[in-house]
């Protein structure tokens, strides 16, 4: 398994549907992520495991899917980004 970063963005139009299509899928999907919607920005952020970034998207209900976007992460070593760096 692979860790991702989930981003999601939405309009506030789209805001409710979405949160009902996440319902859908029961409450521990929508607790995977942090929103920003009160501030202004209309986006989740989730941290999930999955195999594929194909597969981490489909955490986001599937109208927002085409604007979602997932980022492959992991915790690096000091050493380990100084290494990348150097190789660049």
């Amino acid at each position: 398994m692979t860790k991702y970063v989930v981003e999601s963005s939405h309009t506030p139009e789209e805001c409710t549907k979405a949160l009902d299509e996440m319902l859908e899928k029961g409450e521990d999907v929508l607790k995977q992520f942090a929103f920003a919607c009160e501030s202004g920005e209309h986006t989740g952020w989730a941290y999930v495991d999955a195999d594929s970034k194909k597969e981490a998207l489909g955490i986001v209900p599937e109208p927002l899917q085409n604007k979602a976007r997932a980022h492959e992460v992991r915790i690096y070593s000091p050493e380990e980004i100084r290494a990348a760096h150097e190789e660049a």
